[in-house]
């Protein structure tokens, strides 16, 4: 009796185990996604962030390079621009602290959505979630298009800053701002390229977020009875 009862003990948790690795597993996928979206949305506000920083710091260098004296010393103005490429090498670490993250809440998202769609076996309602799935994808790729090769922008951004404050350190005088004026063209160009991919990161993390997310205080709709 002690045996067979032990066997159906046996034998029922091995049934429990296999209904519970057999279930849908998608118990937690509302918080995955809710986490992706909050990543999304970082990405968003330092995008953001990021144009404002680009844009100061290239004009702090362009300010010192056509020396433009006349409202402070060149030294503070220097002082200036330093401190403008701190701020820049800093926020291009947040920014790329937002994206890794990002990407890795991301990807077992979209591949365990792609899994579930193939277990509903309503026609109408797996066509309806492929095509969401495909929508959702394509708008996805827009920020991780224009965001992953921000981050290698952004970084070489600040070198070239950094290159130019070690440059006039100790030779800050009119002709050393002579020799570096093709080469502020050359950060100029780069500076709108970076812009332009964190505005299209922007705007990719904002429609995403806008169409993926409730409205603030609206709940889900109402079960038909």
């Amino acid at each position: 009796m002690h045996h067979r009862l032990a066997a159906w003990v046996s034998l029922s948790s091995t049934i429990l185990l296999a209904a519970c690795a057999s279930g849908s597993g998608r118990d937690d996928s509302p918080v995955q996604v809710e986490e992706m979206l909050t990543w999304i949305e970082r990405v968003h506000v330092e995008a953001d962030r990021s144009r404002v920083t680009i844009a100061e710091s290239f004009e702090r260098l362009n300010t010192l390079a056509a020396g433009r004296f006349d409202k402070e010393s060149a030294a503070s103005s220097f002082a200036r621009f330093v401190q403008s490429t701190d701020a820049a090498e800093q926020q291009a670490r947040r920014f790329r602290e937002a994206v890794g993250p990002m990407l890795s809440t991301a990807e077992p998202v979209f591949r365990d959505w792609q899994r579930s769609i193939s277990t509903i076996s309503s026609d109408r309602l797996r066509q309806r979630s492929e095509l969401r799935y495909a929508v959702s994808m394509e708008r996805y790729d827009a920020i991780k298009t224009a965001a992953v090769p921000a981050q290698d922008r952004f970084d070489a951004f600040v070198k070239s800053l950094r290159d130019h404050a070690a440059f006039l350190a100790h030779d800050l005088n009119a002709g050393a701002l002579d020799e570096i004026q093709d080469e502020v063209k050359l950060v100029a160009h780069s500076a709108r390229e970076l812009d332009g991919n964190m505005e299209s990161c922007l705007a990719a993390a904002r429609s995403y977020v806008e169409q993926s997310a409730l409205p603030a205080g609206m709940s889900a709709a109402a079960p038909v009875r």
